[in-house]
Order: structure tokens, then C-alpha cells, then sequence
């Protein structure tokens, strides 16, 4: 959800990575929140942080926590921002209260990608 968040408000201003601990497949609960707010993050694809060890990164955002040690394997001079978000995936809810909870995460995961962008990467004017 942060990807296509980010895409969207970075447009052409930057380049984005998304990677977990572990890779799984595409939350439909996710895809069905940003697909509410107009963005497809239908044909993203998980991958794992290991797949990205070997390259260098500006800024690395974990959005998550329990993500242990696995930061000090990036290469590079990179600043990393850790801002854990819930991970509501691993809930126990009722459909309808998951829809909910993907709702909430995705408007905030917005305003967290919007800042973050406008405040890091291409201020406003």
C-alpha cells in the first residue's frame, strides 16, 4: 500500500522498492482499499528485502517492526526511517472489520506517504 502511495506522489521524482522479511502473496484486502482511493496496486508483486541487498538506496523506510538486524545488510550511506505501522494482515478480525481496518491503514499510510514525499523528496510550493 505504501508503493503505490508513494508512485503516486512521487510520480517521476523518485524510484520505489517495496520488500518484506518474508515475501507472500498480495493482500486482496489491500488491493481492494487503494483500488477505493483509484490506485491498482493489483499487479504488485512481494519480494523479499534480500533482493535488494546488493543495491544502494537514498532513504529506507521500515514500516514495520521486528525487522531486527536485516537493516545493516543495505549497502550504501542510506538514512533509514522507521515508522511502524499495524500489520492487519496478522489480525484476527471479521470481514467487515478488516475492511476497515485496510481503510484506516491506507489513510494513513496516505498522509505518512504524502509528508514523507513532500517533505523529503519535492517540497511544495
Amino acid at each position: 500500500m505504501a508503493e503505490g502511495w508513494l508512485r503516486y506522489y512521487g510520480k517521476d521524482s523518485l524510484e520505489v522498492h517495496s520488500a518484506g522479511i518474508i515475501p507472500t502473496t498480495l493482500d486482496p484486502h489491500a488491493a481492494y482499499a487503494m483500488s477505493q482511493e483509484i490506485i491498482d496496486i493489483s499487479g504488485y508483486k512481494s519480494k523479499g528485502v534480500g533482493q535488494f541487498l546488493d543495491q544502494e538506496f537514498d532513504y529506507i523506510l521500515v514500516l514495520c517492526d521486528n525487522i531486527g538486524d536485516k537493516l545493516a545488510d543495505f549497502k550504501g550511506n542510506h538514512q533509514i526511517y522507521e515508522f511502524p505501522f499495524p500489520d492487519v494482515a496478522s489480525m484476527n478480525l471479521s470481514d467487515e472489520e478488516k475492511g476497515k481496518a485496510y481503510a484506516q491503514l491506507r489513510d494513513e499510510l496516505e498522509n505518512f506517504c504524502f509528508d514523507f514525499v513532500h517533505q523529503k523528496i519535492k517540497a511544495l510550493i
